[in-house]
């Protein structure tokens, strides 16, 4: 049994005991007012939580007060290590209190997730056993110094570039040569000393020259580097900044690509800056974090209760106490050794998301089991909205189980909202429930902004999980979710999305997918619409597609754009007079149909086909793309279109080429016409398992996502 359900299992077996705990109720009493950045979302009334998530973004120091635990209605008595803990990952963190009684505060030392493209670190605060602090006297004695070493980064995450094979994709401004770029260094307090700096680069292109890049920068106008380097790579520049160049105030640093090297488009992303400077100890933004050997330090632009703490050790944070304040300027000693210091001002704590651990029936007991799970994104009007689809599949004899995706992260994922916990749990129901589940369906839209840096329209409610592929770099796998062994391929169960970003979103999908279930001896059901985009090998293969249909009972109507580029029209109409099938085959892109835009996404807005929806099966590149935060791929808009579109989407995130859809093209549509797969999750999952041992076929077996019930069966012609 891991730790972290350990931790959930004693936490449910101490609020057993103390809930009715009259020290608790007398120490904290009835609820507060809140502070609006402390606001936590209550429990239906009645209901105690069995802890605190603590969502962190940035490092430093937080800090949590009796009066949001009294919030919380945690059942604490007093704020101690001897009656709660924190932990991170299952891992116990120590941590601080200052003040008694209703004035207490708790103070801990947050370390961050530094990739963008993992979800926010996550620590837990509840009742039990915790761990104290170490505490240090640092009375100040003996010479002082006021200065100390300070690193600062500047980075801008403005642009998302999946191609970027480094730790980092998320880049700042593109710079072409040739051209230059003055970026301010601001809110720092150099002395005038010497520093390092250090620039990440990512180089966007390739040529025959070598080298194929080359930078210049100066600093305040003083040359300082000259840099060469070859490749499509994460490039990192270091060099050091003499004596009395770097200003009080106004420093510019200047990248410059000349252009000289003879390469064509040379493209360079600016990751980030970073500046290790000697600095004047002035704490004028809350917080001062620096490094010093000296043995007493003074600091200036300090308060009264400010606080400070070695922490050298990040996992094993030092308080310092009685340390001398005089009006604004503290005194403190050192250990004589170059250690990490972090110097704290009441405006300079750490504002975390604070949200309550419900308590549940852990997912993990005996006895659970369920052939079709649902895992919702936590949104206003989900678990309503799905009802009547639950109610429908256990009128056809499924066990169902529908649940939180919060409850998944809390007991697989310490908290943190992570593909690998849902991946974790899903594994978990496959090899420990009975029955175990044949389908998940994931009720959520994903997007690759974890962060939100763009501020996009569609939020990542539910994570999909990002595969670096050939021809694509990052792009979105729900397949990935099924897959237990990383070398083997090979989806454990049928998996579908609902790419939902509202209830309004979710509730069409929903009636749509009882629609289509409820729809039989439809003439509508037997046609099948097959496009093909303008070369010959696409039209043999919607050939091939269409003898496969007609052999048990479809009438087909073929486009091909090899005799007729203006389909356009064509298409709509067929759809709105209802098909039971639609494919294209050909290349696309994220919201369209080959360079002619035959199809695109605004036309689902002209869709009016009603209930005669069909399953649509784009084996092409992008069309798939659900988890863009702006920008709606074609598969998406056809689901949600209200007065028509289609039931569910077979379509790809990712690029690939025609020899990787065909062979899983073919899979898919024999086991379906077949009749050896009655719904469209297990079509597809047959299909990847039977591509599993063929590693260039991994590609489209990852990105090849459902959107959709993969629990829907498929409608076959009467006849």
């Amino acid at each position: 049994m891991s730790k972290q359900r350990s931790i959930v299992l004693i936490g449910l077996a101490i609020l057993t005991l103390i809930f009715f705990s009259a020290a608790a109720y007398a120490f904290f009493g009835s609820r507060l007012g809140s502070r609006d950045e402390h606001t936590i979302e209550p429990l239906p009334l009645g209901e105690v939580p069995q802890a605190l998530r603590i969502s962190v973004t940035e490092p430093g120091i937080v800090s949590i007060s009796a009066e949001q635990l009294s919030e919380s209605y945690l059942p604490i008595g007093v704020v101690s290590p001897d009656s709660l803990f924190i932990t991170r990952n299952g891992e116990p963190v120590p941590f601080y209190v200052s003040g008694d009684g209703r004035e207490a505060k708790l103070y801990f030392f947050a370390q961050v997730i530094t990739d963008s493209l993992d979800a926010p670190a996550v620590y837990w605060l509840g009742p039990g056993q915790g761990e104290s602090m170490e505490q240090r006297e640092a009375a100040p004695a003996g010479p002082i110094s006021e200065v100390g070493t300070v690193t600062k980064r500047w980075e801008e995450n403005e642009i998302f570039l999946a191609q970027a094979s480094g730790d980092d994709v998320w880049l700042g401004k593109l710079l072409f040569a040739p051209s230059s770029l003055d970026v301010p260094l601001n809110d720092i307090h150099p002395t005038g000393g010497p520093g390092v700096l250090i620039l990440r680069i990512w180089s966007n292109n390739q040529a025959r020259n070598d080298p194929d890049h080359h930078v210049e920068l100066a600093l305040n106008g003083h040359p300082l580097a000259d840099h060469f380097w070859d490749g499509i790579k994460q490039e990192t520049i270091t060099f050091d900044i003499p004596d009395g160049i770097l200003n009080n105030e106004g420093n510019i640093l200047t990248i410059t690509a000349p252009g000289d090297t003879g390469a064509a488009g040379e493209a360079l992303y600016i990751d980030w800056i970073e500046l290790e400077y000697e600095a004047n100890l002035e704490v004028d933004d809350g917080a001062l974090t620096f490094e010093s050997g000296s043995r007493n330090m003074k600091a200036s632009g300090v308060e009264d209760d400010t606080l400070v703490f070695d922490i050298t050790q990040e996992e094993k944070p030092v308080a310092l106490k009685d340390v001398e304040i005089r009006g604004k300027e503290l005194l403190f000693s050192g250990n004589g050794q170059e250690s990490r210091y972090l110097i704290l001002n009441p405006d300079g704590v750490i504002q975390p998301e604070i949200s309550l651990v419900p308590q549940r029936q852990p997912l993990t007991e005996s006895g659970r089991g369920a052939d079709y799970v649902v895992i919702m994104a936590e949104v206003e009007g989900f678990d309503e909205t799905i009802q009547p689809l639950l109610d429908f599949r256990r009128s056809q004899g499924l066990k169902v189980e529908a649940l939180q995706a919060g409850q998944i992260f809390d007991e697989f994922g310490y908290g943190r909202a992570t593909p690998e916990a849902l991946r974790d749990f899903l594994r978990y129901a496959t090899e420990n429930w009975d029955p175990a589940p044949k389908f998940a369906l994931l009720v959520g839209d994903a997007s690759y902004d974890l962060y939100d840096y763009t501020n996009g329209k569609n939020k990542n409610l539910l994570p999909t999980y990002l595969v670096y592929t050939e021809f694509a770099g990052y792009v979105a796998s729900d397949t990935w979710f099924t897959l237990y062994d990383d070398d083997v391929l090979a989806p454990a169960i049928a998996l579908g999305r609902f790419p939902a970003q509202s209830a309004e979103q979710l509730d069409t999908m929903v009636k749509k997918t009882l629609a289509y279930e409820r729809s039989v001896d439809s003439e509508w059901l037997e046609r099948a619409l097959l496009v093909a985009d303008d070369e010959p090998a696409f039209d043999e293969a919607s050939d091939d597609l269409a003898d496969n249909l007609v052999d048990i009972g479809y009438q087909t109507q073929k486009l091909y754009m090899t005799e007729n580029e203006n389909v356009h029209d064509a298409i709509v109409s067929a759809l709105n007079q209802g098909v039971g099938i639609i494919n294209y085959i050909g290349h696309g892109s994220v919201e369209v149909w080959g360079d002619e835009r035959v199809f695109q996404a605004e036309d689902a807005e002209i869709l009016i086909n009603g209930e005669r929806l069909p399953i649509f099966t784009t084996f092409t590149c992008l069309n798939g793309y659900f988890n863009h935060p702006d920008v709606d791929a074609l598969a998406e808009t056809l689901i949600w279109a209200e007065d028509g579109g289609v039931v569910a989407a077979i379509a790809p995130s990712g690029r690939s080429l025609i020899s990787q859809q065909l062979p899983l093209a073919e899979v898919f549509f024999d086991r379906l016409l077949s009749g050896e797969a009655v719904t469209l999750g297990e079509a597809l999952q047959m299909a990847k398992l039977a591509g599993s041992g063929d590693e260039f076929l991994s590609d489209v077996i990852h990105t090849f996502n459902l959107l959709g019930d993969p629990a829907l069966g498929f409608r076959v012609p009467s006849g």
